[in-house]
């Protein structure tokens, strides 16, 4: 007898949620604030971690962290030769050669994982082209947020490339970022993780194995599972949306809590794919969880 299984990458209890993001430039490379000057703008905002990723440029956050609260971790954004990809966890710059699928596997040998950046970016929206994205397989996610797109050509929104892969089984977390190169450009887009404890190792961790949401302002307590049922808590949304395969809008709550109850049918479950919840608060702001793989076994 076929049954219905549902992957929560969440944990359940025992957790604390830290927020922290992951894409922001130094005048080491093109930005208008120093790295000390980014890591106090960032600590004076409440930020839990933070990645300094200059442009095909190591800053090796070792220097900086007895000088913050903040969890430094080591990132760069390899630029030149083709598509941006954010580098997270390995301590060294990489040649920035254009086989990105080389550049990527070279993170993961070095102990890293690797985000495809701001997919939407530039006039004809397509900075990172989907067939590109689909055969980078070791990747471990995609900015669905790029907040510095926001005041540039193209669309800091990726949610559309993001189901486009999950729907052909492409898995992918999706991430929110700054991108801050300017001071205006700092606090727009954030990922918040579940850790267990406060330490950099803790933190890579619960990104690697999507434990987290990324976020513009909505704030999401726990995603739970009850047998065939999701359902998520948030402090401040204002309507939950649940998405599944092919950007499918399954249902939608009005209020701070959703659900969403899979179909008995095991035919109809299986169409559905993964399911995800979409957060929305006041102001425009969004949550957005992690997917949960919907498998017929």
């Amino acid at each position: 007898m076929a049954v219905i299984q549902i992957t929560n990458p969440y944990l359940p209890d025992g957790y604390r949620w830290l927020k922290g993001n992951l894409h922001t430039h130094t005048t080491n490379s093109d930005g208008e604030l120093s790295p000390a000057a980014i890591i106090t703008e960032y600590e004076k905002r409440d930020y839990d971690f933070l990645a300094i990723s200059d442009h095909d440029t190591y800053v090796d956050p070792h220097l900086y962290q007895p000088h913050t609260r903040m969890i430094l971790l080591p990132g760069v954004e390899v630029s030149a030769g083709g598509p941006h990809v954010l580098q997270i966890g390995a301590e060294q710059r990489l040649e920035p050669i254009a086989d990105r699928r080389q550049v990527i596997d070279e993170i993961v040998a070095r102990g890293g994982f690797a985000v495809l950046n701001h997919p939407n970016w530039e006039r004809h929206f397509n900075h990172f082209p989907q067939e590109q994205m689909q055969s980078l397989d070791a990747a471990t996610g995609l900015e669905v947020y790029n907040g510095v797109i926001e005041r540039l050509e193209g669309n800091a929104l990726a949610a559309d490339r993001w189901d486009r892969l999950l729907s052909i089984n492409h898995w992918l977390w999706a991430f929110a970022n700054d991108d801050a190169h300017l001071a205006g450009d700092i606090g727009k887009a954030w990922n918040v993780v579940q850790v267990t404890g406060q330490t950099s190792q803790a933190v890579l961790e619960g990104l690697r194995h999507g434990r987290f949401y990324a976020s513009t302002g909505v704030k999401v307590c726990d995603v739970r599972t009850d047998g065939l049922q999701i359902t998520v808590h948030t402090n401040d949304a204002q309507r939950i949306r649940f998405v599944s395969r092919w950007g499918i809008i399954r249902a939608s709550t009005d209020g701070t809590q959703g659900s969403y109850r899979l179909p008995d049918d095991t035919s109809l479950a299986r169409e559905l794919g993964y399911i995800r919840a979409e957060c929305y608060g006041a102001g425009g702001q969004v949550a957005w969880t992690q997917p949960l793989k919907i498998d017929v076994m």
